[in-house]
């Protein structure tokens, strides 16, 4: 009987501590009494009435200890609610073990009671967390709270809910802040606590439970889906700026490295497939700089169209946003009204009779290149000493030359054919029309000239690289 005695000694001090008109002094020493009752009354709790003297006692300690804090939240010198957290967890963990203990011996009514305690007292202690700035303190918070939450509750997942909706909130904010590794970290967080929130939801009474239960499960998976959309988009953002990154030094780089160059094509494309269908703008982004990458390095008019025409596509798409000064967007629209220009004047009928008449006008020098185009070596030798190339920056020398005198006939040797391929794509920045500048008192005639007949060069060496590309 000591704990029973006890524990009514304890609900006295407990309901004068609940009077009106008592100082918070006066308030505070009588509920401290009553915590210190109903504590000696759940230690000395024995007999065949042990579990349900402790659970009904460590109730009341967990009843009295939730006053004590909500006394303490009012006090304005505890700052930050250090006092008011620790008291709040003090009292969720008397409460949750008296729930876990006493629930199938005390009744449904009593059971219930206390549930709606412990949720109550959770909410007033999310009350705070939610007036924190930094993100990993209110996450601490929420986590320490969720381990003194009874398993296997409605609550417990409503937590773990809480928690994931406070990493997706901050995932989207360091996103637009660009740290996408930061971003992806929290995002990839999230993965366990709406599991094990859902796998709560799945089991025993909870799957057919109530309409709370239900709508808990709807909202995790929302977020569940918002938060796969944010891995998608952080992944895309994080592969495209590294892709720009290596096509602002290649572009800076005299000398072209091809292998760079694949790996800014792969992180480009690696984008496209993660913000394909979920993010227009992601999506978007990277098919520009796939088509500017096509453009000014790789050289194909044809990818080059393709990748700006399906940005542009996709731009429309997105409207009514617009994306006017956005650089991926001005170099999309800018590279697809070159190519315009260009199949404009290639479409032309006046144009092609003036191509012709040039080409007539070269008949012996496409004659001569024809008879040297028995193979990529002899048709190489024949430019570098009858035609080398007015580029400023020379790419394929006699030296190169030699180098690919040494690949002739080695097409079982994938590597060799590697090398094959870089040296035929230097050759083919040298002879490309486009780089074709206009000299000194060189006329439109002579300029058009010259381009048309380093066309003719360039059909002859891609022909060769197309070749050695279907090898490889």
């Amino acid at each position: 009987m000591m704990s029973e005695e006890l524990r009514k000694a304890g609900n006295v001090q407990y309901k004068a501590a609940l009077e009106e008109g008592l100082s918070p002094v006066i308030k505070c020493s009588r509920l401290q009494s009553a915590i210190n009752l109903y504590a000696r009354a759940a230690s000395q709790a024995t007999g065949p009435r042990m579990v349900s003297e402790w659970s009904s006692a460590t109730k009341n300690l967990g009843m009295a200890t939730k006053r004590m804090a909500q006394e303490y939240m009012k006090d304005k010198q505890d700052t930050g609610f250090a006092k008011t957290l620790i008291t709040f967890r003090e009292a969720l963990k008397y409460l949750g073990q008296a729930l876990v203990r006493g629930a199938s011996l005390l009744g449904d009514a009593w059971r219930s009671k206390l549930q709606e305690e412990i949720k109550a007292s959770y909410f007033e202690i999310l009350e705070i967390i939610g007036t924190f700035d930094d993100p990993k303190k209110k996450l601490r918070e929420m986590y320490q709270v969720l381990n003194l939450l009874p398993d296997g509750e409605v609550l417990s997942a409503l937590a773990r809910y809480h928690i994931a909706d406070v990493l997706f909130k901050e995932s989207v904010c360091l996103l637009e802040k660009g740290e996408y590794q930061k971003s992806l970290g929290l995002l990839h967080d999230i993965h366990q606590p709406v599991e094990e929130a859902l796998s709560i939801l799945r089991k025993g009474e909870l799957a057919e439970q109530d309409l709370e239960a239900d709508e808990l499960r709807v909202d995790l998976e929302i977020i569940q889906q918002d938060a796969q959309f944010q891995i998608c988009t952080a992944e895309s953002m994080q592969a495209r700026k590294y892709g720009e990154a290596m096509l602002a030094n290649l572009l800076d780089e005299e000398s072209l490295n091809m292998d760079m160059v694949w790996n800014a094509v792969d992180w480009f494309k690696q984008a496209t497939l993660k913000a394909a269908e979920l993010n227009l703008e992601e999506e978007a982004a990277a098919l520009s700089y796939l088509g500017l990458i096509n453009e000014k390095l790789l050289f194909s008019k044809t990818k080059t169209k393709i990748y700006f025409k399906r940005c542009l596509e996709l731009v429309e798409a997105a409207k009514p946003r617009t994306f006017i000064g956005h650089k991926w967007y001005t170099q999309c629209v800018a590279g697809f009204k070159k190519i315009q220009d260009e199949e404009r004047w290639r479409d032309e009928a006046a144009q092609q009779e003036i191509k012709q008449k040039v080409l007539d006008t070269l008949k012996d020098e496409i004659t001569a290149l024809k008879e040297a185009n028995t193979n990529a070596v002899s048709l190489l030798k024949y430019l570098l000493d009858h035609h080398p190339s007015q580029s400023s920056s020379i790419k394929f020398t006699k030296t190169h030359l030699d180098e690919l005198k040494k690949t002739e006939g080695k097409y079982d040797d994938t590597p060799t054919l590697k090398i094959r391929k870089k040296l035929l794509l230097r050759a083919l920045q040298d002879y490309h029309p486009d780089k074709v500048v206009k000299s000194e008192g060189e006329t439109d005639e002579q300029v058009q000239r010259r381009k048309i007949f380093l066309e003719e060069i360039t059909k002859m060496i891609t022909a060769h690289y197309e070749k050695i590309k279907l090898m490889t």
